[in-house]
């Protein structure tokens, strides 16, 4: 029954004298129980409109908020601030180029005031490794070797620690006593028997700086700027990138065996390269696993940097034996590098934008739960290290031989099926990188010219000196990262396979087939009016001040001609049965070298 049912069911018995009380209560319990029975929802736009700004507005507090700073500043505690702070990347390593004709007269008070650029090969007897090394290295227009504790012998019974700890300590040596070499100084350090050489020494340049520049936008993204007290300074206080990245080593797809639970396996950034780089198994299998980890046969930096690291890993290996001692301390250091810097990063940041930015997977945090390393206040840890993930610079054999194929760049059918090929899910169109262009690099099978007059050394000979006329950079066969679609500038080849690696690989080098002649075209363009300009402005722009070319330094200070080295590895390096180099003629190896202050450093004069 309804309200109104009810009401009349009780009209017939209530009194006359209570009509009207009785039809006032009425009406009222008949609006009461209809507004019972039909509630209807009211809207409250301010009242949701409030709620919804005050809930936004604390999050916003809650995201700006940094917490409670606990008392360690990580940043002094372990210091640091680099007390060579100038940026490798805005070094001038190529300055510009006088242009002089033969009846000019040089400008008075010549000064090479750009830093220099030196190749050193720690190397103690001579191998088909080390003269190929060497070999590539001058094809490639690099700045004479110098070859770090050569001809040097160890006393009988040393072991294996010990030649290790040596070449360390020539390494240091090196960088910390060598005259004229300077802090701004870059240093490429390369192992000496397994790496060969691709591309010029302009190109490693450039992409050095190219992605130093790109990493340390990113770690100022991640880590911000600090501000200093520096009393000397007009403000007084100086605004620098809390943490950058200086030196470049390779990397690599295994971490050093045996560490296990150390900051320098599980505390390293991860590989730029994307997830899923080699499909879904990615990261799951040695071979299929983003290379992330320091690899110590090839480093590129600032001498001032390279000093800092090297004093560090030479006090380590002195102090522990280990045929790899050096290698184990490099990968700690850079794991303890990435663990202090995660130390600080928490200190400065909101713990709840941190909870929700792990919540939704945009963390940049570093895996630091499972590692508690040893620190001591005080020690420097902070060393700008940084590895190589794409293979940009140095590319890495070890787990990684089936990464690669050796593709001409104008056979555009096998560059557009070759990462289908090789199952890379995310295809990018593989072209001739614009650094490795002819319009960059000139041709590498151009002959230099010269006057009717010169004296050239070795002389020209039709058979020997034979390069083709339609080959370029486009179409030689260059190696190629298929997975991250990068053309490296030198090739480190460590893998178990190493030695049957070497050989095979060495025969696929674009250069391989003509190898003497183009040795014999260095050889030859060291010599001339155009090589004399430059001796007079301090050796080759980016080489450095000692000069000399054809040949190669050792750490004493020695210069030794290549035939020197490499003599009796024809074979390996040539493979073309012609004989010794530079007497394949008859004719004797050798001419006058001369040093950037035009004093003669070997050999006599004609």
């Amino acid at each position: 029954m309804d309200s109104g049912g009810l009401l009349d069911s009780l009209d017939g018995s209530v009194p006359g004298p209570w009509v009207d009380q009785y039809n006032s209560w009425r009406l009222s319990a008949t609006r009461f129980l209809q507004q019972s029975n039909y509630r209807r929802p009211r809207p409250r736009p301010f009242r949701t409109a409030f709620i919804g700004a005050a809930c936004f507005f604390v999050l916003i507090l809650l995201l700006r908020s940094s917490g409670s700073e606990p008392e360690v500043n990580y940043w002094l505690q372990y210091p640091s601030y680099h007390p060579f702070h100038e940026k490798p990347e805005d070094a001038t390593i190529v300055s510009p180029k006088l242009s002089l004709d033969r009846n000019d007269t040089l400008p008075h008070n010549l000064q090479k005031t750009n830093p220099s650029f030196h190749l050193v090969l720690p190397a103690t007897r001579s191998t088909p490794g080390l003269c190929r090394a060497l070999t590539s290295a001058m094809i490639m227009d690099y700045p004479p070797p110098t070859l770090v504790r050569y001809g040097r012998q160890l006393p009988e019974g040393s072991t294996g620690h010990d030649y290790m700890v040596d070449r360390i300590t020539g390494i240091y040596n090196f960088l910390a006593y060598t005259p004229r070499l300077e802090d701004h100084d870059i240093v490429l350090i390369v192992d000496g028997f397994d790496i060969f050489f691709q591309l010029p020494p302009e190109v490693l340049i450039t992409r050095y700086q190219e992605l130093l520049r790109e990493t340390n936008a990113k770690l100022r993204e991640k880590y911000g700027m600090v501000t200093v007290e520096r009393p000397f300074r007009k403000d007084g206080v100086e605004t620098l990138q809390k943490y950058s990245q200086r030196v470049i080593f390779s990397a690599s797809k295994e971490c050093f065996h045996a560490l296990g639970e150390d900051a320098g396996c599980v505390s390293v950034p991860r590989s730029s390269l994307p997830p899923d780089a080699y499909g879904w198994k990615t990261d799951t299998q040695e071979q299929l696993t983003r290379p992330r980890w320091l690899k110590p046969g090839a480093v590129i930096g600032q001498v001032a940097d390279l000093k800092l690291i090297y004093a560090q890993v030479l006090r380590f290996v002195e102090e522990h034996r280990a045929v790899e001692g050096d290698y184990l301390a490099l990968t700690q250091m850079y794991g303890r590098q990435e663990y202090v810097r995660e130390l600080e990063r928490l200190r400065t940041t909101s713990g709840f934008r941190e909870t929700l930015y792990r919540w939704i997977g945009i963390s940049e945090a570093t895996n630091i739960t499972s590692v508690s390393p040893s620190l001591e206040s005080g020690q420097r840890y902070e060393y700008g290290i940084g590895v190589d993930f794409e293979s940009r610079l140095f590319f890495n054999s070890v787990n990684a031989k089936q990464d690669v194929e050796w593709l001409k760049y104008n056979n555009i059918t096998k560059t557009s099926r070759v990462q289908m090929e090789h199952r890379v899910p995310r295809e990018h169109r593989l072209l001739l990188p614009d650094d490795v262009s002819e319009q960059n690099l000139g041709n590498p099978f151009t002959q230099p010219k010269f006057g009717k007059d010169e004296y050239i050394n070795p002389p020209w000979n039709d058979t020997l000196d034979y390069l083709p006329k339609n080959r370029s950079w486009d179409n030689v066969p260059l190696l190629t990262n298929i997975h991250s679609a990068e053309v490296p500038v030198l090739v480190h080849m460590n893998s178990k396979e190493k030695r049957t690696v070497r050989d095979t690989w060495w025969s696929n080098m674009w250069y391989f087939p003509w190898a003497r002649a183009l040795l014999r075209k260095y050889m030859r363009a060291q010599t001339g009016f155009d090589a004399a300009q430059d001796a007079l402005l301090g050796g080759r722009d980016w080489w450095d001040a000692r000069g000399g070319a054809g040949g190669i330094w050792t750490d004493k200070g020695e210069w030794i001609d290549y035939p020197e080295v490499c003599s009796g590895f024809e074979r390996d390096v040539f493979d073309d049965d012609m004989g010794v180099f530079g007497e394949e003629g008859g004719d004797g190896y050798g001419g006058p070298v001369y040093n950037r202050f035009g004093n003669l450093i070997k050999g006599r004069e004609f």
